[in-house]
């Protein structure tokens, strides 16, 4: 009997917990995303950013750093390693993101440390620039794993989430859009 149980466990037998493998990947990604963007939006300040670019980077740290903390708890909720600290690599030594396949891929739109380093080397209309054809990028990569949450995620927070980041950067990156045209 129990032998017949592991193999139904093994062939995709039913699986009764409330959240998914899509769901812990959109969190586990979403945080090293967010601390990402945040880390850029601490820039704007101290690198002469106009009054606009640093409204949006304002935002982006308000939003996303509830975010974060929110991610972070689902994440605990379902025993899974919680993600952190800002990174273009692919996430190693966490369960499932050190093989191939999309679970080894770093977050879509996460800027490289060549790119950072061109940010924080930044000031006034340079910097603007930058920041919003990076963040622009970035909140793109943002759309990307939302929309795979929903298409794939089963956790209704989870889900929820995923809505309202798509709602929120799809405004912003309208906005930075409609900046960039203004030059």
């Amino acid at each position: 009997m129990i032998g017949g149980l592991l193999l139904l466990a093994a062939c995709g037998a039913p699986d009764n917990r409330p959240y998914d493998d899509a769901d812990v990947l959109f969190a586990t990604q979403m945080i090293p995303h967010h601390e990402q963007a945040v880390a850029m939006a601490k820039l704007a300040p101290a690198h002469g950013a106009s009054r606009p670019v640093q409204e949006i980077a304002s935002q982006i740290s308000a939003e996303q750093i509830p975010e974060i903390a929110q991610l972070q708890g689902m994440l605990a909720e379902w025993d899974q390693p919680i993600a952190s600290a800002p990174t273009a690599a692919p996430m190693r030594g966490m369960p499932g993101m050190d093989g191939g396949g999309a679970l080894a891929a770093a977050a879509p739109g996460m800027m490289t440390d060549q790119e950072m380093t061109q940010l924080e080397s930044a000031t006034g209309p340079a910097f603007d620039r930058a920041f919003l054809k990076m963040m622009i990028t970035h909140h793109q990569g943002a759309l990307t794993m939302a929309g795979s949450e929903l298409a794939d995620g089963r956790d209704q927070d989870a889900m929820l989430m995923a809505q309202n980041i798509s709602d929120a950067q799809q405004a912003s990156i309208e906005l930075m859009q409609r900046l960039l045209a203004g030059e």
